[in-house]
């Protein structure tokens, strides 16, 4: 066997020869937002030549892909790795529609990289089998059908109407796979995507409250079972009226999933501020989510929903409680990961090198500490002291 280095580059010829896989210089370059020009420059090749490695005529050599290597922090190895075949559903995410291409390149780019730990770990190790509702829905129901596809929802997973103590594993629990960035991408909350019949979403930042990462994570949830149909991307990209209609319905139904109608408003005696604050503490929905939930079942009127948002928006981007409630945090990946060395499948460096991500990275997707995918320091001592207790006492 082929012995690789911290970059997960081989260290010797394999017998063998791998082939350099253009779309991966492609989808990296992309995602890192560098037109041919700026990448070109960047490794010191003219466009012509980039052209030629990205349309798989003529291959990089040697100096240039570790050049590669050292522009995007991806070992020259990840430039070999076979690409599988893959049945994508629609990419939806929530954004600002003046996200650069950048990010929805790079949001692209992250969601294949889940994929592919997915698949690296479902060789050893079964994830939870998707266990979703057969709904009755189309993209023209209404948004009081809706209403009734969060009940559903819920009776299918055998939930009462009351607060979802972890959302996080709740989906986890039903076949979803999540992870979580340090950073948020540009102007992008969160996204998600049927890849292979399997359900994966980014759920945000950790820059995000806990309930902002709640919310977010059941509206991926409701385009993950709402908006299947394959044009609906195409047509959210080119329909700003469809693209709003389906941000509307996946919100409703992540709220209508979070704040049931019929229990919510059994526990709601006023819409006093300090009362709002109990129920978020309660339900672990924001203020803001609160407040509309009042406003979208036609509790208050349009001039008391926006004197209430005043009331909020004084506490400045950090709402009450937002400094208690704990985060919640994706587990699959973690888990997979420590089933496999805990068991001796794979040593951590095993898994750095044959995933061929650069461990940062890899660490964030998987949830992980820093440095986890490096090998520990074992125990060095060699020699014990021989101690003789009787001769000592003599």
């Amino acid at each position: 066997m082929n012995k690789k280095n911290d970059l997960g580059t081989p260290t010797r010829t394999s017998s063998i020869q791998q082939q350099f896989v253009p779309d991966r210089l492609r989808q990296l370059r992309l995602a890192l937002g560098l037109s041919t020009i700026e990448f070109s420059d960047r490794i010191g090749v003219s466009r012509q030549a980039l052209n030629q490695f990205e349309t798989n005529r003529i291959p990089p050599g040697y100096e240039t892909i570790l050049k590669i290597q050292s522009v995007t922090g991806f070992p020259a190895s990840y430039f070999f790795k076979p690409l599988s075949p893959v049945n994508e559903g629609p990419f939806l995410f929530r954004s600002n529609k003046t996200s650069l291409k950048k990010a929805k390149e790079m949001s692209r780019f992250v969601m294949l990289q889940m994929q592919e730990i997915y698949d690296y770990y479902s060789q050893y190790i079964d994830f939870t089998k998707v266990n979703f509702p057969t709904l009755d829905f189309d993209v023209n129901s209404s948004l009081e059908d809706i209403e009734d596809v969060a009940i559903a929802v819920r009776r299918h997973w055998g939930l009462g109407l009351g607060p979802i103590s972890h959302v996080y594993r709740l989906l986890e629990n039903n076949g979803v796979v999540i992870a979580q960035l340090d950073k948020r991408i540009d102007k992008v909350d969160a996204f998600s995507q049927w890849r292979n019949g399997i359900p994966f979403m980014i759920v945000g930042s950790k820059e995000f409250s806990a309930c902002r990462l709640r919310l977010n994570a059941m509206h991926e949830f409701a385009h993950l079972i709402l908006h299947t149909d394959s044009d609906y991307e195409e047509r959210a990209n080119n329909d700003k009226e469809f693209y709003d209609t389906i941000e509307s319905q996946a919100y409703r139904l992540a709220i209508a999933f979070l704040l049931p109608r019929e229990s919510f408003l059994n526990e709601l005696y006023s819409t006093a501020i300090p009362h709002l604050i109990e129920l978020k503490q309660r339900w672990g929905v924001s203020l803001a989510a609160i407040v509309r939930r009042c406003k979208d079942l036609e509790i208050i009127t349009e001039s008391r929903y926006e004197m209430l948002m005043r009331q909020i928006k004084k506490h400045g981007k950090i709402e009450p409680l937002d400094d208690e409630i704990e985060r919640e945090s994706p587990v699959s990946f973690r888990q997979a990961a420590n089933l496999l060395i805990s068991h001796g499948v794979k040593s951590r460096q095993d898994i750095l090198n044959e995933l061929r991500i650069p461990s940062k990275f890899l660490e964030t997707l998987n949830n992980v500490e820093n440095g986890f995918f490096f090998e520990r320091e074992t125990n060095n001592k060699v020699v014990e002291i021989r101690f003789n207790s009787s001769k000592a006492l003599q």
